[in-house]
């Protein structure tokens, strides 16, 4: 009976507020309007960013394929589909990719991945040029630049005048020369803190960095403590085992390893599968 009684004191009680709590049901429901005008104010942060050239004819030649998709953007788009796993399964924003020596094709991989989740709409994605010492992105995609990330990470440019955009939802921050003291540039407070406003300003999704290799210098020791998890490109039939081992090792101290790609693979269909006829 007591029971009873309890449950009927605590209906009546529900009905009596009811009238009181509509009030703050009503303001619970005004969070889409908010939640709206934050993602309207984001796309005319994004739209007021300086355009991309695109040049497709400098694109193919330097073998970027993934901005169209097809047959050749394929490897590219795999690589998009699982990166993208692991950053939804474990929550990361940004990924660094490396590799031990130069000319592993790190930075073409950095900027087909890049062009790939262009085409990945409700995403928004920065890729950054953060190998100082040799940039190659701007050159990849031809761009020509009067301003750099050092000088943005000094305070002597603005962000959103160096960086530029492709589409709505994917920014390039590219660098026209190399840049003095590039390994302590990359391990200053300044450096966080300039990541951490674009991850507020822009409400990125995920930012890819291209680092330096990591046997060649320092940058990418100091840097990899400010990322969620690192892609390691290695050169197929020139990266020795024993390399890519300590190189793994080397990066499991730092941050996590997202995985490792084959790069400059001479593959047979037979065991890969071919996405020509497919397409």
């Amino acid at each position: 009976m007591e029971r009873l009684q309890a449950a009927l004191q605590k209906a009546r009680a529900q009905r009596e507020g009811g009238a009181a709590e509509a009030p703050r049901r009503k303001a619970r429901g005004s969070v889409i309007p908010t939640r709206r005008r934050r993602s309207s104010m984001i796309d005319d942060v994004w739209q007021a960013l300086p355009e991309l050239e695109v040049n497709t004819d400098v694109w193919q030649l330097h073998r970027l394929f993934a901005f169209k998709g097809g047959a050749d953007a394929a490897p590219f788009d795999l690589l998009r589909t699982k990166l993208l796993r692991l950053v939804r399964q474990h929550g990361w924003k940004r990924v660094a990719i490396i590799s031990a020596n130069a000319d592993a094709g790190k930075s073409t991989t950095v900027a087909n991945l890049a062009l790939s989740f262009s085409r990945q709409k409700d995403l928004r994605t920065f890729a950054v040029d953060f190998d100082l010492r040799r940039p190659s992105m701007a050159r990849l995609l031809g761009q020509h630049l009067q301003t750099n990330m050092g000088q943005v990470i000094r305070g002597e440019v603005a962000f959103e005048q160096h960086v530029r955009r492709l589409g709505t939802n994917m920014g390039f921050a590219m660098n026209d020369l190399p840049v003095h003291q590039p390994a302590e540039l990359l391990q200053s407070a300044r450096t966080a803190e300039l990541i951490g406003q674009i991850e507020e300003k822009y409400s990125t999704d995920l930012i890819l960095f291209d680092m330096p290799p990591m046997m060649v210098a320092d940058d990418a020791h100091g840097f990899l403590r400010l990322v969620d998890a690192a892609l390691i490109v290695i050169e197929a039939e020139k990266t020795p085992l024993k390399q890519i081992d300590i190189l793994e090792r080397q990066v499991a101290d730092l941050t996590n390893v997202a995985g490792i790609v084959l790069n400059k693979c001479n593959y047979s269909d037979e065991y890969t599968g071919s996405y020509h006829d497919y397409y």
